[in-house]
């Protein structure tokens, strides 16, 4: 048998127990992880490519992880990996804690089998992949130990470990306050108020993106309100701060400031403390009322500060001071009010999606727009370009035709801007105008070639279609049919955004329902299988159907499969009510073969996905990393996964579904 093995970061730790325990009492482990860094504040999967190592073993019984207090297991996956016994399904336990697995029924076992194979020395490569949640303050190193049991048939149970270090990756941390139901703050976060000051509070009536966004009004009385940050590490490489903000406050004599103490120190303003804003910054000063003198005076007068009324969410990037570079910080927002005056309710401080980012500028769009409408109609479709990272994304737009080397013209097709600037986690628009005017009915493609200062994709080429149906547009008046007089609500027609890349999806959803199909029993199953809370209820069921069942379902692996893979097999999600947004990571992945390892792979597999209007999605998934979210101006009621392709070898696999989301587009 041969095996590739998938490159991976370094080998960081092998423990063995002393040669002078028992002959058939010896196990080991070796084990190297890609990433070998972790994010705070997010998921982080981590790719484990694990050799059990023993002479008198079958292979592991149980095979479970440690982390420390705090950072938790969501989900455990076996990639690529052989079971000495083909008949053994491990439990598995603890998820949603700091320490789980996968644990053998009936450990200690005594027919020798093994959930994992360690025969023959040094055992099969192992391929597994485990979800860890690193909770946004966690800093310093963090220490993955992998811990291995086995039994020697009727032996006392015998023990390996061995401690993966992972480092800070120094990537986003992310506050956006939709984790926690309103008016509650998230944990970490917390608010003083003094005087006539209020609590700030989670508000879901005017957040910015997702369910809340932080507020406090603004009294008509002297005090402060006060907004805490937890503390959390600064990189040491020097990072930025970014929020959204809008606020309605009397001009000139009630306002907000933003302050960091670093490590244990104390507050001061993030300009005295040699911070430096670069978009969003303060816009007046505050002065003092000669009506409002003592008690009775804003705390903050004399202070530049933002003042007045900025009614729509603006970015505000910061960068930070350089002593915070490496050290611990936490940051306050303080509005200040004196004894006169305020505006008309609703009034006071909204902030939103706060970002602590090191990373660079990183470009996000859509990886495809389709849009159909009448003829002779002209349709205004908005096109996204976001900055997922930090720093200034410089970017441009152009139409390209078959490529992005070859400039073109089309007259269906006219952009209201080509060019711009966004700050780190900003997200704008450009207009794009299909004139369906004199063109026959039928399909119109061309390319929108997004060139960035994003090194990883300087040239991002989006495919875009333009569909012009026969049925006649329902507008009372087809000069206003792009808006304004129109039957069919301003839109006449309808767009379909299909997102590569999960973070784009999101930025575009609003209310949604996510499942990571953990804790789910192991075995077979008739469907249909029930998930979601309405409205984003649904079920799933797969085709084709076996007297074992029509569903397959792998414990604690957040894997949805079909009982056998091949052309005709599929995957069907149904929605309860309709729905315009869902998005997951869709791959193919070959079972437990008890022969080989090579039989138990993630292949690169051609996985088509289909709406129930017959739109249909075609790529290659390479892992249960890729991605695909589908928004659109149109209900779906429903979407099938097939692998319907044979690999390169001529077996066919299975297609397979993880983390859904679905929900209503913003």
């Amino acid at each position: 048998m041969t095996f590739s093995p998938i490159r991976c970061a370094a080998v960081l730790g092998t423990l063995a127990l002393a040669a002078a325990l028992p002959a058939r009492a010896d196990i080991a482990v070796t084990a190297t992880t890609e990433p070998a860094t972790y994010a705070r504040g997010r998921t982080n999967t981590y790719l484990l490519d694990l050799h059990l190592i023993s002479d008198a073993f079958s292979g592991a019984d149980a095979l479970y992880f440690s982390l420390p207090d705090g950072v938790t297991l969501s989900a455990v996956r076996k990639r690529n990996t052989f079971s000495f016994c083909s008949d053994i399904y491990p439990t598995v336990m603890g998820m949603g804690s700091s320490e789980g697995g996968w644990y053998q029924l009936g450990y200690p076992a005594l027919d020798g089998c093994g959930s994992l194979s360690a025969s023959p020395a040094p055992g099969e490569l192992q391929i597994v992949l485990i979800d860890v949640d690193v909770p946004a303050e966690y800093s310093g190193d963090l220490p993955l130990v992998v811990n291995v049991l086995g039994d020697g048939i009727g032996d006392a149970p015998n023990e390996a470990s061995l401690t993966l270090t992972l480092a800070d990756a120094g990537t986003p941390v992310v506050w956006g306050f939709d984790e926690v139901a309103a008016p509650a703050l998230p944990g970490g976060w917390s608010s003083d108020a003094d005087g006539a000051g209020l609590a700030w509070t989670t508000q879901a009536t005017a957040a910015d993106r997702g369910p809340n966004a932080a507020y406090v009004p603004a009294p008509a009385a002297s005090g402060e309100a006060v907004l805490t940050s937890p503390s959390v590490p600064v990189p040491a490489g020097g990072a930025e701060l970014q929020f959204r903000q809008r606020y309605a406050t009397e001009s000139g004599r009630d306002g907000g400031v933003l302050e960091i103490a670093i490590d244990d120190g104390d507050f001061v303003d993030v300009l005295a403390a040699g911070g430096q804003f670069t978009a969003g910054g303060y816009g007046a000063a505050l002065e003092a009322d000669p009506a409002c003198s003592g008690d009775a005076a804003n705390p903050l007068a004399g202070r530049a500060a933002w003042s007045g009324t900025q009614a729509a969410y603006g970015t505000t990037t910061l960068v930070l001071p350089a002593a915070a570079a490496g050290h611990r910080a936490r940051w306050r927002w303080r509005l200040g009010t004196d004894c006169a005056g305020k505006p008309a309710a609703p009034n006071g401080w909204w902030i939103d999606s706060v970002r602590l980012t090191s990373a660079p500028p990183t470009v996000s769009t859509p990886a495809r727009l389709a849009v159909s409408t009448g003829a002779d109609v002209q349709r205004i479709e908005p096109f996204e370009i976001g900055n997922a990272g930090s720093g200034q994304l410089n970017w441009s737009i152009t139409v390209g035709d078959g490529d992005c080397s070859t400039p073109a013209s089309p007259g269906w097709l006219h952009l209201d801007a080509g060019d711009g600037v966004l700050a780190g986690g900003e997200r704008g628009e450009v207009a794009l105008t299909f004139d369906a005017g004199g063109l026959a009915v039928g399909e119109y493609a061309a390319l929108l070639c997004v060139s960035s200062n994003d090194a990883a994709q300087p040239l991002r080429q989006v495919p875009v279609r333009l569909t012009v149906e026969a049925d006649a547009c329902p507008a009372a008046d087809r000069l206003f049919a792009n808006g304004f007089d129109d039957a069919s609500d301003g839109r006449c027609g309808h767009a379909l955004r299909i997102y590569d890349d999960r973070d784009g999806f999101l930025a575009h959803v609003a209310s949604q329902d996510e499942q990571t199909f953990t804790g789910l029993r192991t075995g077979y199953v008739n469907g249909p299988l029930r998930f979601g809370a309405a409205p984003f209820a649904y079920s799933v069921t797969a085709a084709p159907h076996t007297d074992l069942g029509d569903l397959y379902l792998f414990a604690g692996s957040g894997v949805l499969s079909t009982v056998s893979p091949g052309e005709d097999s599929e995957l069907a999600i149904t929605f309860d009510t309709p729905v315009t947004a869902v998005g997951g990571n869709f791959w193919g992945q070959m079972f437990q073969d008890p022969t080989s390892i090579e039989a138990n792979l993630q292949m690169p597999t051609t996985i088509v996905l289909t709406l129930d209007d017959g739109t249909r999605e075609t790529f290659v998934a390479n892992g249960q990393q890729d991605f695909r979210g589908f928004v659109t101006s149109q209900p779906i009621t429903g979407l099938r996964v097939r692998a319907p392709e044979p690999v390169d070898d001529g077996r066919y696999v299975w297609g397979v579904f993880d983390n859904l989301v679905v929900g209503d587009a913003r």
